[in-house]
């Protein structure tokens, strides 16, 4: 069980009321937070909790933003070269996903700020003319402080979920 941490803005424009947090999911990526850009076509960026791994993906259709955001996570994670059957268990771990808001949390000082940078990025890149997939790999290529190391998210994912 994952939790989607979804800014007011996203939770108001999806017309969902936020659910209560789960308990520790069994998935190792972690909770994620999202909020909503207002780009064209509008774009909800998110981001792991744990590895700061970001991406970005359309928000319209609200209904479906759930299904999509794992198809995307599983996309993501394949492209940044995590093998298809460790992608596929991180993403039925993350299941069911629960939306809630983003009230205080450990670390949410640091994934709001790690979420105005990559949407300020992801909004430079779509008003560009870059493709969702282009903007995604420039996230995953983009560096983070997490405890102290600066590092790339994709390599904090492939620790986690790949090298023993």
């Amino acid at each position: 069980m994952t939790a989607l941490r979804c800014t007011q803005k996203l939770l108001t424009a999806m017309k969902v009321a936020p659910s209560a947090p789960p308990a520790l999911g069994a998935n190792r990526l972690g909770d994620w937070s999202l909020n909503l850009l207002h780009t064209r076509p509008k774009l909800v960026i998110a981001v792991s909790e744990h590895d700061r791994f970001g991406l970005v993906l359309e928000a319209a259709p609200y209904a479906t933003l759930s299904q999509r955001f794992i198809e995307t996570v599983f996309t993501q994670l394949l492209a940044i070269g995590v093998p298809p059957d460790t992608a596929r268990r991180e993403c039925d771990a993350m299941q069911p996903l629960t939306i809630t808001a983003t009230t205080p949390y450990p670390n949410r000082l640091s994934l709001q700020a790690n979420l105005k940078d990559y949407a300020w990025q992801a909004e430079w890149m779509m008003g560009n003319g870059e493709m969702l997939e282009v903007i995604n790999a420039r996230l995953a290529g983009h560096i983070v402080s997490i405890n102290g190391k600066l590092e790339f998210p994709k390599k904090f994912v492939l620790k986690r979920l790949v090298i023993p």
